[in-house]
């Protein structure tokens, strides 16, 4: 059984995956416990420019983010029509026909739903940013090991491996 960590850090330590490449070395701390951390044999040198692969998925991630925010603008957009409607609607005194109701709940409905989901998919292409900027970009979280470059073509912003994803999803 491995000794038990003494500190939070080496806890957190313990947990995190260790990538390929990478390197540990240990410092000690005011107390005298020793602290690891891991040193990429990348970060130790000058940030290299992307390659060209990289870049190319760079651009495509800018450009989806850009799409993105269009589309999130549209349907913030129609949220607001339809909120507006319903305040002009009792306002106006009469009823409105059940079905018309249900019909303005369900768009609504719908809009907050696709809203949350392009959220979703802009923080992924946010992190997925964040990586390349790290150079840690197409790298697993879980395993460490390398994402399939045709998965990274299909989906810019994977964030783990194909095994990865799915043991995940319970494949």
């Amino acid at each position: 059984m491995p000794p038990k960590p003494k500190t939070k850090t080496d806890a957190a330590a313990a947990r995190k995956p260790k990538r390929a490449g990478a390197k540990t070395t240990a410092a000690t701390t005011k107390g005298g416990a020793a602290k690891t951390a891991k040193v990429s044999a990348k970060t130790t040198k000058a940030a290299k420019p992307l390659s060209k692969k990289y870049q190319r998925l760079r651009e495509q991630l800018l450009e989806e983010a850009a799409r993105i925010r269009a589309d999130l603008k549209d349907v913030e957009q129609r949220t607001s029509r339809i909120s507006e409607s319903e305040v002009a609607s009792e306002a106006g005194g009469y009823e409105d026909h059940p079905a018309d109701m249900a019909s303005e709940t369900y768009e609504r409905e719908k809009d907050l739903a696709l809203g949350e989901n392009l959220q979703d998919i802009l923080g992924k292409i946010r992190v997925a940013l964040e990586k390349m900027d790290q150079r840690t970009y197409g790298i697993c979280d879980v395993c460490g090991q390398r994402i399939a470059a045709a998965r990274l073509e299909a989906l810019p912003f994977a964030t783990l491996c194909v095994s990865c994803q799915g043991r995940l999803e319970g494949r």
